[in-house]
């Protein structure tokens, strides 16, 4: 292994200059211009900003759903650009929890069943799949609910389904696109601490978009994007942003 590519894997996240537009010509807008970011393994990285400064933008370049125009994208050491679509889909099955904020459920499936996903995906039975599913849904609070459809399900309820979904298969990388926006204080408190010991005790990497400053207390850093630059960073959540 070269020194370089040891240094990559030392990572959980490794981004540089990144540049993302959409359109074409005239109508062309850069959304993120030359953004250069590193994420530790075991770290909370917590990413806020006005609407619009391309936090989802980032966070979706780093879950390879969405292509960069310049730039390159390590995950643990695994180049992004050196995947064919399929590669990339198999990676991010196996590394990736995604919590998005417009949830994503199912509907035609229960909570359980939503929950179990991505671990069918990942070759695990149906009842075994099942069955872990009930048991993180407990965890969550939703111990009564696992049988409910989303739809049964209130704004909070579907956001902590969609969290136990993205963390279900012990991914080594966790992305949430504002996951307490639906949840009062106290259940976001409660995710927003089992999520902190999955990064202290797995050193998983943790990186959130939020507006909720109630949770800044539980992020390692905090980055400030502003117009797809970075404005601002706070080594923890004590410093003025």
């Amino acid at each position: 292994m070269t020194h370089e590519k040891k240094d990559l894997t030392r990572w959980a996240v490794v981004l540089s200059d990144i540049h993302k537009s959409f359109g074409k010509n005239e109508l062309r807008f850069e959304v993120l211009h030359s953004i250069h970011l590193k994420v530790q393994k075991g770290e909370l990285l917590m990413l806020v900003g006005p609407s619009g400064s391309g936090k989802t933008t980032l966070i979706s370049i780093i879950a390879g759903i969405l292509s960069f125009d310049k730039g390159s994208c390590h995950l643990f050491g695994q180049s992004l650009n050196a995947l064919n679509d399929k590669e990339k889909t198999s990676f991010r099955l196996k590394n990736l929890g995604y919590v998005f904020q417009a949830f994503n459920l199912i509907p035609m499936l229960t909570a359980a069943e939503n929950v179990s996903i991505p671990l069918l995906l990942n070759g695990i039975k149906k009842n075994q799949a099942l069955s872990i599913s009930r048991d993180r849904l407990s965890q969550f609070g939703l111990k009564d609910k696992t049988e409910m459809l989303p739809t049964k399900l209130s704004g909070g309820e579907q956001q902590r389904v969609a969290i136990a979904r993205a963390v279900i298969h012990n991914p080594r990388l966790i992305l949430c696109d504002e996951p307490t926006s639906a949840l009062d204080y106290e259940n976001g408190k409660k995710i927003l601490s089992h999520l902190r010991s999955i990064v202290d005790q797995e050193k998983k990497g943790l990186i959130i978009v939020t507006h909720d400053q109630r949770i800044f207390e539980y992020a390692d850093r905090i980055i400030e994007l502003e117009d797809g630059r970075i404005a601002k960073e706070a080594n923890n959540h004590k410093q003025n942003l």
